[in-house]
């Protein structure tokens, strides 16, 4: 049961991060997505994660992420 839940966690994990690839430059998007995670007491990334030696982090999410293809 353990192990389901840990690949259940990873899967929202992964769409988590695939919503905020699409969310770059989409304010609108970003908006939502920060109201969301507040609804529902998540932390908000950190806005500077990543941007000071990867100019685009989001070019790397699916060499980060095994999304199945």
């Amino acid at each position: 049961m353990q192990a389901r839940m840990d690949i259940q966690q990873q899967r929202l994990d992964s769409l988590e991060g695939l919503l905020d690839v699409m969310a770059v430059g989409n304010p609108t998007l970003q908006r939502a997505l920060a109201e969301r995670r507040a609804a529902l007491g998540m932390s908000q990334p950190d806005p500077e994660a990543g941007t000071s030696t990867d100019p685009n982090p989001s070019a790397n999410y699916f060499d980060d992420h095994d999304v199945g293809l």
